[in-house]
């Protein structure tokens, strides 16, 4: 996690807001419990002026000062204050029990608002991928094989073609 936070450090230092942005959103998907990811890409999004996007990511983190409070109430207003809205936009897939009071709090009271007016309160897959617990996908023996069975019929109907071919252009020529 330090050599990604050591990448986005470098994209911001280049300009590169975007990249960072990008990094750090594919950080929270990957570490949904940790908000201090939330609260830094809502600090990017600040510094370039998208304040409803910051107040996005702030809306979980204790307002620290009156830009954070007002960022976090421009994105409510954007939304129509709707609980379900939000739910839906702020994506939380990390376990509520490891949050803070503030932020179970603030999820609690949108799930209250949504269900008070949808019926429904939005429910994510909670992520369980944690630092350093990483899986690629393996490809089997079988597939392998499979693989390298079509890619020879593949190669391997051309050639029998042109030899047919040949065969019967040599057909016609010695008779």
């Amino acid at each position: 996690m330090g050599n990604l936070m050591h990448r986005i450090e470098q994209d911001l230092k280049a300009g590169r807001k975007k990249k960072a942005c990008d990094r750090l959103r594919n950080m929270i998907n990957q570490f949904p419990n940790d908000l201090s990811l939330r609260k830094r890409l809502g600090q990017i999004y600040f510094e370039a002026g998208f304040l409803d996007e910051a107040g996005k990511f702030w809306i979980l983190n204790i307002p620290e000062n009156n830009e954070m409070e007002n960022a976090v109430k421009m994105y409510r207003k954007s939304l129509s204050n709707s609980g379900n809205a939000i739910l839906k936009d702020i994506v939380f897939r990390g376990d509520k029990n490891l949050l803070d009071e503030h932020s179970l709090k603030v999820i609690a009271e949108l799930e209250k608002d949504s269900f008070k007016v949808t019926k429904h309160i939005p429910v994510f897959k909670a992520k369980t991928r944690e630092k350093g617990n990483y899986s690629e996908n393996q490809t089997g023996f079988l597939s392998k094989i499979v693989t390298c069975l079509v890619i020879g019929v593949i190669i391997l109907i051309p050639v029998l073609g042109i030899v047919k071919l040949f065969e019967i252009i040599s057909s016609l020529f010695s008779q």
